[in-house]
Formats: structure tokens, sequence, C-alpha cells
């Protein structure tokens, strides 16, 4: 009985409760969760004590106060200035990519000190040649061959053919 009554309260009622949300937090996934956990909170109300009076009122007020608490929880992160962090890719992908910045940190071991900093300059703070060469204090075509050097010297370090 009860499961046939949540079914039915949430075909009626969860896109407008969403909606509520949505206006409420201005994040449409959020609202989802909101409204989520605001049926779950029923469902367990409703096997604990049996239904509410007002099945509809409640989740309003579950809905309402699940949203009070997520912009409450936002703004703490946003004045703890917590970052949201999202991994961009796999953990899989982030494991490869750790071992192929590993395998070329080791494979810079065994550069030059002034290959090592055209690279870094180059490839890390995208610095032009005659920045590269202000920098260091050497020549544009210094900075040029220099380059060019220790690319070949990373490919035969790492194994690969270019």
């Amino acid at each position: 009985m009860a499961r046939e009554a949540l079914s039915t309260l949430f075909q009626e009622h969860a896109r407008t409760l969403v909606r509520t949300a949505v206006l409420l937090t201005n994040d449409e996934e959020l609202a989802e969760e909101v409204v989520q956990e605001a049926f779950l909170g029923l469902h367990r109300r409703w096997r604990r004590k049996g239904p509410p009076r007002s099945p509809e009122a409640y989740l309003r007020t579950s809905v309402v106060n699940g949203c009070r608490s997520a912009l409450r929880r936002r703004r703490v992160a946003a004045s703890a200035k917590v970052p949201q962090l999202v991994p961009d890719v796999s953990a899989e992908a982030a494991v490869l990519l750790r071992e192929e910045q590993t395998e070329v940190l080791a494979a810079m071991d065994g550069l030059s000190r002034r290959q090592r900093e055209v690279l870094v300059l180059r490839f890390f703070l995208d610095l032009d040649d005659r920045a590269i060469a202000d920098t260091l204090g050497v020549s544009r075509g210094t900075v040029s061959s220099t380059i060019s050097r220790a690319l070949r010297s990373l490919e035969s370090l790492l194994g690969e053919d270019a």
C-alpha cells in the first residue's frame, strides 16, 4: 500500500517539487537531489510512523528545508573557499597520465640544465623564443637550437620515434 501511494505521489508531485526547488536553488541537479531526498524521507517516515496527515505538505516542507540546507552548505563551502574538485578524467586515465608524467620527468633529468630550462619555459610557461632568451640571457638562435636538441634527446630517452 505505501509503495503504491508513494509512487502515485511521485508521479503527481515530483515535477512541481523539482521546479520549486530549481526556483529556490537556481540549480536543476541540486533540485532533483533535494526532491529525491524528500521522497526518501517520506518513505522512511511512512514505514516508521505511517503516513503523515498531508503527504503533499510533508514533501513541500521537506523540499524547502532541503533547499535551505543545500544553500547553507554551499555558502559555508564558498566562505571557507573549499574547492569543489571534479575529476576531468577517469581514475585509470589519471594513473596513466601520472605514469607518463613520471617518465617524462625522469627523462628530463637526463637533459642538460639549459635544455631543461628552455623546455620548462616554453612548454610550462608558454614563453616565446624572445622571452626565453631574455630570461636566460642568451640569443634567440641559442634558444631555438637548444629546444630542438632537447626535444630530440627527450625522444631518445623516452624511446619514441619522431
